[in-house]
């Protein structure tokens, strides 16, 4: 008698525990779906930072956004923040990876220009 309790338990158990990873699957697709349609399609960086918290990193605006502003704040930071000076490494590799964020969104904007300027001939 005990056992066939013990197995409709574990029965019991395993069925709820599937209908409920069933539902969070379904719902972590369809919420990736949705975040994917709204995003450019341009690949994101190694560091996983976002544009904004680049730019806040490395100290920088829109209006001032180039390849040689963003190697002069790299260069600055990343010195400041080297282990030799006793700070961390984790700083360096925000500022790398912020530096890489920005780089990249460069060349991707500036694809997109050289896109139109094509499409427009």
């Amino acid at each position: 008698m005990a056992h066939r309790l013990l197995v409709n338990v574990i029965f019991t158990g395993a069925s709820v525990f599937g209908r409920a990873f069933t539902e969070a699957y379904k719902q972590a697709a369809k919420a990736s779906a949705a975040g994917a349609a709204g995003r450019p399609t341009k690949t994101a960086s190694a560091g996983g930072i976002q544009v904004d918290e680049a730019m806040k990193i490395l100290d920088l605006e829109k209006s001032e956004l180039s390849m040689d502003k963003i190697d002069e704040k790299y260069n600055y930071l990343f010195d400041v923040n080297s282990k030799e000076k006793g700070n961390s490494f984790y700083l360096q590799s925000k500022i790398f990876y912020a530096m890489d964020t920005l780089k990249k969104e460069l060349e991707y904007l500036e694809k997109l220009q050289n896109e139109k300027s094509e499409a427009a001939k």
